[in-house]
């Protein structure tokens, strides 16, 4: 009888990964800038005008020795599932955040820290308008801004606007509260 490895019982590929119980670089300390979002959180969504209120679940944990942080997120009604991640770019200095979601959505933001209790991101997003299991679909690229204020323990606010090609803009906001 022969013997042969397969990917399911051949020896994990760690070469990405640090050496076991070190970290070969401590988080930065601008990444406690984004403690507020730890935890889980309930927001309640105030949309713009003509637009429908819905509620927003948050669970972000630190990522990659604390690094980052990854945030998934679940908006009701819609079932629109999405994840952020953020960062601390050491190179330009500002803080970053990518975007996905379920219905093939995307963005990219940057924010150069906190400035009189606002920290703001800004940057494009690609929002699928009509989500298609075809792969296929229409959407429009807007521009983002995300104003986060912290409240208090627990409770943040997150201002949202976007801003269409055609210079309107609609802005709604988020206001979460730690469970």
């Amino acid at each position: 009888m022969a013997l042969t490895v397969s990917p399911v019982n051949a020896e994990p590929d760690t070469r990405a990964e640090p050496p076991r119980g070190r970290n070969p670089l401590p988080a930065p300390p601008q990444i406690r800038d984004l403690d507020f979002l730890l935890g889980s959180h309930t927001c309640d969504y105030t949309p713009p005008p003509g637009g429908k209120p819905a509620v927003l679940k948050l669970n972000t944990k630190r990522a990659l020795g604390g690094h980052y942080l990854y945030t998934d997120a679940t908006l009701e009604p819609g079932g629109v599932v999405g994840r952020s991640s953020f960062g601390w770019n050491p190179v330009d200095r500002t803080f970053i955040t990518q975007y996905h979601d379920n219905w093939g959505s995307s963005g990219n933001y940057t924010s150069p820290g906190w400035k009189d209790g606002h920290l703001i991101f800004k940057g494009p997003l690609t929002q699928v308008i009509n989500p298609n299991a075809s792969g296929e679909t229409t959407g429009v690229k807007l521009d983002l801004r995300d104003d986060y204020q912290v409240l208090g323990p627990g409770h943040f606010k997150d201002t949202t606007s976007f801003t269409f090609p055609d210079g309107s803009t609609l802005q709604g906001s988020y206001d979460c509260r730690r469970q």
